[in-house]
């Protein structure tokens, strides 16, 4: 894939980009939580307020008050499986997935046990996805951690 994408400029990239950002797609139907209940208060727990003792941030400080992510950068957290989510997390804490430092992602996962990032995961899986579905324009307060730049608006 790589070959292929090398050899495009930046602004044919940002058209294909563009085009597939306007696409309205439907997402499928969230699975019913398959976790037990103290599991899932756990995960929303953790999404919404974060934990404090560990210097973690709530999701939706930086992913937005809907879950849907913060345009351009940030993306949406609703409509994945668990164990997509699960293994996305589970990469970043191992340091196979990785982000322009400061990784803030990185920092975040460190920061949580598995049975936490799998009530995140559950959670989030079985949360219902809103109406209108777009992420949000534009960050509402400073990100909670330092972030990489990316097209040079984070920090």
């Amino acid at each position: 894939m790589t070959a292929l994408i090398d050899t495009l400029s930046d602004d044919y990239l940002r058209e294909i980009a563009g085009y597939f950002a306007s696409l309205d797609l439907p997402y499928a139907m969230q699975q019913p939580p398959s976790a037990p209940p103290e599991m899932l208060r756990r995960g929303e727990a953790l999404v919404m307020h974060g934990d404090a003792a560990r210097q973690l941030p709530a999701c939706v400080q930086c992913h937005g008050p809907q879950l849907t992510g913060v345009a351009p950068w940030i993306p949406g957290l609703l409509g994945l499986p668990a164990d997509y989510l699960n293994g996305q997390l589970g990469a970043w804490k191992v340091g196979i997935r990785r982000a322009q430092a400061p990784d803030c992602m990185a920092q975040v996962v460190q920061r949580m046990p598995e049975q936490d990032i799998a009530a995140v995961a559950r959670w989030l899986a079985a949360q219902p996805i809103p109406a209108n579905y777009k992420p949000a324009a534009a960050l509402t307060q400073p990100l909670p951690l330092p972030c990489g730049v990316v097209g040079g608006a984070l920090r």
